[in-house]
């Protein structure tokens, strides 16, 4: 039998060049479907941009914006007037610092005299990751400049290496700067916290007799003052101590049995007049009396907070503007804390004493009793982050913008002092330290 020879050239015969240049039903059909299905995701497209733009959104918008809902053009404006709806051409995928301010008219810059880089809105507050606390910015925004912060003129009065709450934040500037000497003559104030938080002190004084004894807490002294009227990031505050709310039940400012009615705490000038017509009603032409009421309120009651001169030689003359005993000012802070945020009711599980733990054994007036950042930073440790997983009770968020605003909002001290704003009742950290 011959056996058949195969060569190339008759293999190639085999194979139909035309093929593809010939129309078959199944190409056909083929066709057909992939145009029905482009067709079919223009029209989805084109409904649910006309109906909302949420086919297009990058994701969930935080809480603070969900008032917006689906009108995605409020935020991300038309680069063509009235074709929001049109997606690429219709809306911008980055939005302008224009369309922030048009709703957030108060925000003040970032020391735009010194800053060399101001960055967008939109690379700091993040939007379309979740309904989450905008406010909530990352370090990095942050730490982009203070890592390693240049200006761009005269010399940093901070620090200029802070990668982090952990790593390279100084220690808080009223435990820095408010001197031992500074604190004695700007308070005035006599004040022991170990005494009046011993057990068994005499409470309160009602119709001249003690209700018995009592054992004080911080919260019998400290509360947390009103929130109304101040957004969440403000609240908080521990509102000031008082002597008419908060001491008068224990102290009183009796100085004769004799008058029923204590003492105003208000001036000198007017709580010796008050004495002389009470006193003067009760015990008429009694010199001695009047000298007795005089030397309680003023030797003993008053000089037990405050500093009291010209009170050993009542009455001298009949002038009594010339008799008043003179009574430090007290010059207590309401805040020290005056460019960071604190907040008292967030940390309302943990104990007083585990920050203040100094108040348990002071005994002076002028101690400063703040807590130092390594108390802090037994909790916010910096394990933990904005919108992280949850960690074990210990690891608090440690991110800057739970101490620190961005925005400026607050009148500058200089133009407070040039009285083009109203001086704020806070007391402040330079009223504290030398003028240079």
């Amino acid at each position: 039998m011959a056996i058949r020879k195969r060569t190339t050239k008759s293999l190639a015969r085999r194979h139909d060049l035309d093929y593809f240049k010939k129309g078959s039903d199944i190409r056909l059909w083929q066709w057909r479907l992939a145009l029905v299905a482009l067709i079919a995701a223009i029209i989805w497209l084109g409904a649910s941009a006309f109906r909302s733009s949420q086919a297009f959104s990058s994701g969930p918008i935080s809480n603070a914006h969900a008032v917006f809902g689906q009108k995605c053009e409020v935020c991300h404006i038309p680069v063509v007037s009235g074709m929001g709806w049109l997606p690429v051409v219709g809306n911008r995928r980055h939005v302008p610092d224009s369309a922030c301010l048009s709703c957030h008219v108060n925000t003040g810059p970032h020391h735009t005299d010194l800053a060399k880089i101001t960055e967008p809105c939109s690379s700091c507050h993040i939007e379309h990751i979740g309904a989450m606390h905008l406010a909530a910015t990352p370090n990095k925004g942050c730490t982009e400049c203070h890592a390693n912060l240049e200006v761009s003129h005269g010399t940093p009065s901070i620090a200029t290496h802070i990668d982090s709450f952990t790593k390279g934040h100084p220690d808080f500037r009223p435990l820095r700067l408010a001197s031992a000497e500074l604190r004695t003559s700007a308070f005035g104030l006599k004040f022991d916290h170990s005494v009046h938080l011993k057990k068994g002190l005499l409470g309160p004084v009602v119709d001249g007799a003690p209700q018995g004894k009592v054992t004080l807490q911080c919260a019998s002294c400290h509360r947390v003052e009103d929130a109304r009227g101040r957004d969440a990031a403000h609240s908080g505050l521990m509102a000031p101590v008082k002597f008419d709310t908060d001491c008068r039940s224990c102290h009183t400012l009796n100085f004769d049995k004799s008058v029923a009615e204590q003492a105003p705490h208000t001036t000198a000038l007017a709580a010796l007049q008050f004495l002389r017509t009470g006193v003067s009603a009760a015990h008429p032409g009694d010199d001695g009396a009047m000298k007795r009421a005089e030397a309680v309120l003023f030797r003993e009651k008053c000089s037990l907070c405050h500093t009291v001169s010209g009170a050993e030689s009542l009455p001298r003359v009949t002038n009594i503007a010339l008799e008043t005993p003179v009574v430090t000012p007290t010059k207590q802070p309401e805040r020290w804390f005056s460019s960071a945020i604190f907040s008292h009711t967030v940390h309302g599980s943990v104990q007083c004493s585990e920050c203040h733990a100094n108040a348990l054994t002071s005994t002076s007036g002028k101690d400063l009793l703040l807590p130092d950042i390594k108390t802090c930073q037994r909790c916010h440790d910096g394990q933990s982050r904005p919108q992280g997983p949850v960690l074990q009770s210990g690891h608090a968020e440690s991110g800057c913008f739970l101490c620190h605003e961005y925005h400026e909002t607050r009148p500058h001290p200089v133009a407070v002092a040039q009285g083009s704003e109203p001086p704020s009742p806070a007391f402040r950290l330079d009223e504290l330290l030398p003028r240079h």
